[in-house]
């Protein structure tokens, strides 16, 4: 009860109107005023704004009161104590409507007044706390969606079975799954995103020493891709300490560690080119020496002689070394200033058919397959020329016991989507790939495949630098090369390269 309450009294009966104000002044309630029609009470609730409304249902008409209290609420939120006689279903079924905060029944006595005031006070107060709560929690809510589907950043949460409660959109997309895949219910071991023992190690490191932050491992998309992802995790608890769930946030980082890989090859190839540079040149100087005394020699020296065949053997194997030293020149400068050109790929491995049928042995078949197609590409022709050429060599020479050799055309379109794509980013490429039945790399090999100086050849048969210069052409023309092998089945590789533009 409090005497700064203000109750404004709708009644059409002048003493009852009467009988009402001092009752209130007796529990100390401040009188807000009196109205006796619809019309007075819709004005002075308006204007007054009142702690409580005591309104008669019935006044100038059967209904007025709950007219009244309709157009009231439109406008302001006043609890309202309906004073009645009538108890008629309808009637109260059409004043329940209006969502009163009491009934008080004529005769009406002080104590019921003061319950049905306190109470409406109350529940007044109550329902503003509750409406400011689901305000703001709509708000948190709205907020939180917000935050959850547009985040960079993957979010998930999972049960202490390790099902999915959560996931949004760029957990989802990290997966590889299409937009809008519900991964709820799904199992961590279903989903088989993350190596199952790995992942058991990791929890049991949660429930012993708390959150774990920047942890990073190696997952698997939905498509096989493997994927690197930094993650923070942590177990949520009760107030009696009981797991509740796991919830974890996870950054993609396989394009950064793709980059980074590139940046180490890129800074080794370039210590290494300086330093072949360097011994190319003081190679070179001595080896100039020799094939000019060795030239002396054989010019002095009767074709018929003894000795004359070993300073053709000399002459032969510097000839053989300056080649080798003009290669390490070669991989020790920039890339030559490429000079793009259109042509068609298929015309191109038409003409250049009977030199791969040279290059390889009659126990080797050829197979060329270009579709009806035309497969324009925007390329240094020549150079390319030398990538290719070099490609079949190679191809030949890992199947010394015979075995076929196919080269495919076809095109290629790679889309923004394919955001972790270790081989090109978006666009319409060529795809030339060439492909032996041969001896095949081994998987430790072929990481290292595109080193300088690495081969898979035997000791003397060649010096690991044709390989780093294919690839360096390729990239120099904007494209890109990539090889797959299994020992003992084959090997390709797979060329792209950029359709030209129409600009």
């Amino acid at each position: 009860m409090s005497q700064h309450t203000r109750v404004l009294i709708v009644d059409d009966d002048p003493s009852l109107r009467k009988y009402l104000t001092l009752m209130l002044k007796s529990m100390q309630y401040e009188l807000a005023g009196t109205a006796a029609s619809q019309q007075e009470a819709e004005d002075m609730a308006l204007a007054l704004k009142p702690d409580v409304i005591i309104m008669d249902v019935v006044m100038e008409t059967r209904r007025a009161g709950i007219e009244a209290a309709t157009r009231i609420k439109e406008h302001v939120n006043i609890p309202i104590i309906y004073l009645t006689t009538d108890n008629e279903e309808e009637t109260l079924a059409q004043a329940l409507a209006t969502e009163p905060f009491g009934y008080l029944l004529k005769p009406i006595q002080a104590d019921n007044l003061r319950a049905a005031i306190e109470i409406s006070l109350l529940r007044h107060r109550e329902e503003i706390s509750l409406r400011v709560y689901q305000e703001a929690l709509e708000e948190a809510n709205h907020l939180f969606k917000g935050i959850f589907t547009t985040m960079q950043n993957g979010y998930y949460r999972v049960n202490t079975d390790e099902h999915v409660i959560l996931a949004n959109p760029a957990f989802v997309d990290i997966l590889g799954y299409d937009t809008g895949t519900n991964l709820t219910g799904k199992s961590i071991k279903e989903l088989k995103y993350v190596d199952s023992k790995a992942r058991k190690k990791l929890l049991k490191a949660i429930d012993d020493f708390g959150p774990i932050h920047h942890y990073e491992s190696e997952w698997t998309a939905q498509n096989g891709e493997p994927i690197s992802v930094l993650e923070n995790i942590q177990g949520y608890r009760d107030e009696s300490g009981k797991l509740q769930y796991y919830e974890g946030t996870v950054q993609d980082v396989t394009q950064l560690r793709i980059l980074e890989q590139q940046l180490q090859l890129s800074q080794k190839m370039e210590v290494i080119g300086i330093m072949a540079s360097r011994i190319a040149h003081e190679l070179n100087n001595k080896l100039t020496t020799i094939m000019g005394y060795a030239d002396i020699c054989a010019m002095r020296i009767s074709p018929e002689h003894e000795i004359y065949k070993y300073i053709q053997n000399i002459q032969s194997y510097s000839k053989h070394s300056a080649g080798v030293i003009q290669q390490l020149l070669k991989f020790s400068r920039k890339p030559d200033v490429q000079t793009p050109v259109v042509f068609d790929l298929t015309e191109f491995l038409y003409e250049r058919q009977e030199i791969m049928e040279a290059i390889c042995t009659r126990s080797i078949s050829v197979l060329t397959q270009t579709g009806s197609k035309q497969h324009q590409v925007f390329a240094d022709k020549k150079l390319f020329e030398q990538a290719f050429i070099n490609l079949i060599i190679n191809a030949r020479d890992a199947m010394p016991d015979g075995g076929t050799l196919t080269i495919l055309l076809a095109n290629e379109t790679h889309t923004a989507s394919e955001r972790r794509t270790r081989i090109a980013p978006q666009g319409e490429y060529i795809k030339i790939s060439i492909s032996d039945t041969g001896t095949g790399i081994t998987a430790n090999n072929l990481k290292r495949i595109f080193e300088p100086f690495f081969t898979t050849k035997k000791e003397g048969v060649g010096t690991g630098l044709g390989l780093p210069i294919i690839k360096g052409i390729i990239e120099g023309n904007k494209g890109f090369i990539s090889v797959t092998s299994t020992p003992g089945i084959g090997t390709s590789f797979d060329i792209l390269l950029p359709v030209p533009s129409d600009d």
